[in-house]
C-alpha cells in the first residue's frame, strides 16, 4: 500500500516538475544543465526515490508523519520534494555544492513544497546542525553519493554520532558485480588520471604538487610517488611520503581529485562496505537496481524490460546485470 502511494506521489510530482520553466528560474547554469539532462527520465528517477523511501521507511518502522529523513547529497532536491509530498514529517536536505543548495531553495518557493531544513556542507555540518537543533533523524538516504565520499570511516562515524539507530540507504551506480559497468567506470577513471576528462589530469596535479613540495626528489622518485599516491588528497600525500608508507588501494583504477578528495565513481568490493559497516554497528543488505524501460523506441523499451526481468528473476546473478545497486544499512539494535 505504501509503495503504491509513493509511486503515485512520484508520478504526480514528476508532472509538476516537468511543467516548471527552469530556464527562467534564478538558478545556476550548472543546475539547469543537470535538470535538463535528467528531465526525460524524471519519472524513472521518481520511481527510484519512491523505492528508496519505501524500503527505508519499512526499516525505520514509523508512520510517515513521525519520520525525520535526511536527504544527504540531495542535489536538486527531488527526493526531498517527494518525501514532503508523501507526507513525511520532517525532511533535512544537505549538499556540499552551494549551487545545488541555492536551487533547492528556489524550487521550494516555486512549488510551495520542499525540505523543512536546508543545509550546506558534509557529514560534519550535518552533525553540527542536528546537535544545535536537537534533531534525531530516523532515516538517511543518499543517491549516487557514497562512491564519491573520500573518508568513509569518518562518514559512518558521523552518522553514529547523530543517531546510532538511524537507518541508512545508499544507491550507487559503481556496481562491483557488473563487468560492463566496471569497464566503463575504469575507463572514466583513467581519463581523469590522464587528463582526457579534465583540463589537467589527477596524475599531473599530484606530480606538480610533489615536485613543488619535495624539489630534492629525483624525477624517478617524483614519478613513483605520483603513481602510488593515486586516490589521496594533498594532505594525505604529504603524510604518506613522510611516513614512507605507500597505500594499497582496494581497486588499482580508483582515483580522486587530490584537492577535494572527491572520488571519480570509486568501485569498492562489497566485503569492504560490509566490514566497515560492521565496525559501526550496521548490517548490510544488497538490493538490485533496474533500468529505465520507458524509451521512445519500442525495441529499446522491450530490451530493457527483458533485462529488468532477467535481473529480477535470476537471483544473485541478477547483480551482474544491474545498472546500480542499493546498500541497505540496518543498525544492530543491540548496539547504541
Amino acid at each position: 500500500m505504501e509503495r503504491r502511494r509513493l509511486i503515485e506521489a512520484g508520478r504526480l510530482l514528476a508532472k509538476r516538475l516537468q511543467s516548471v520553466a527552469y530556464e527562467s528560474l534564478a538558478i545556476s547554469d550548472y543546475n539547469k544543465r543537470y535538470i535538463r539532462r535528467i528531465f526525460p527520465a524524471l519519472p524513472y528517477y521518481m520511481e527510484i526515490y519512491a523505492d528508496c523511501l519505501c524500503k527505508g521507511m519499512l526499516s525505520a518502522g514509523l508512520p510517515f508523519r513521525e519520520l525525520t529523513l535526511v536527504d544527504y547529497g540531495g542535489g536538486s532536491g527531488f527526493l526531498s520534494l517527494l518525501a514532503k509530498e508523501a507526507g513525511i514529517g520532517q525532511v533535512i536536505y544537505i549538499d556540499l555544492n552551494p549551487l545545488s543548495v541555492e536551487t533547492v531553495g528556489v524550487l521550494k518557493k516555486q512549488l510551495s513544497v520542499g525540505p523543512d531544513i536546508i543545509l550546506h556542507g558534509d557529514s560534519a555540518a550535518l552533525v553540527e546542525a542536528c546537535e544545535a537543533r536537537q534533531l534525531t533523524p530516523h532515516l538517511l538516504i543518499a543517491t549516487d553519493v557514497i562512491e564519491h565520499v573520500y573518508d568513509l570511516e569518518r562518514f559512518f562515524q558521523s552518522f553514529r554520532q547523530i543517531n546510532p539507530q538511524m537507518e541508512l540507504l545508499f544507491t550507487t551506480a559503481s556496481n562491483p558485480y557488473n563487468p560492463l559497468v566496471k569497464r566503463r567506470l575504469r575507463k572514466f577513471m583513467q581519463d581523469c588520471e590522464r587528463g582526457r576528462a579534465l583540463t589537467d589530469g589527477y596524475y599531473a596535479r599530484r606530480t606538480d604538487f610533489i615536485r613543488e613540495k619535495y624539489p630534492f626528489f629525483t624525477q624517478e622518485q617524483t614519478a613513483a610517488w605520483s603513481r602510488c599516491t593515486r586516490g589521496l588528497t594533498y594532505e594525505d600525500i604529504v603524510k604518506t611520503i613522510e611516513l614512507n608508507h605507500p597505500p594499497v588501494p582496494e581497486d588499482s583504477y580508483n582515483t580522486c581529485d587530490p584537492a577535494t578528495g572527491n572520488w571519480a565513481e570509486r568501485i569498492l568490493p562489497i566485503r569492504y562496505y560490509r566490514d566497515l559497516l560492521q565496525l559501526y554497528g550496521y548490517g548490510l543488505t544488497i538490493r538490485k537496481g533496474f533500468y529505465n524501460a520507458r524509451r521512445r523506441s519500442r525495441l529499446a523499451s522491450f530490451l530493457f524490460r527483458l533485462a529488468n526481468a532477467l535481473i529480477r528473476y535470476s537471483g544473485p546473478l541478477g547483480l551482474c546485470l544491474a545498472p546500480y545497486i542499493l546498500l541497505r544499512c540496518r543498525p544492530d539494535k543491540r548496539q547504541g
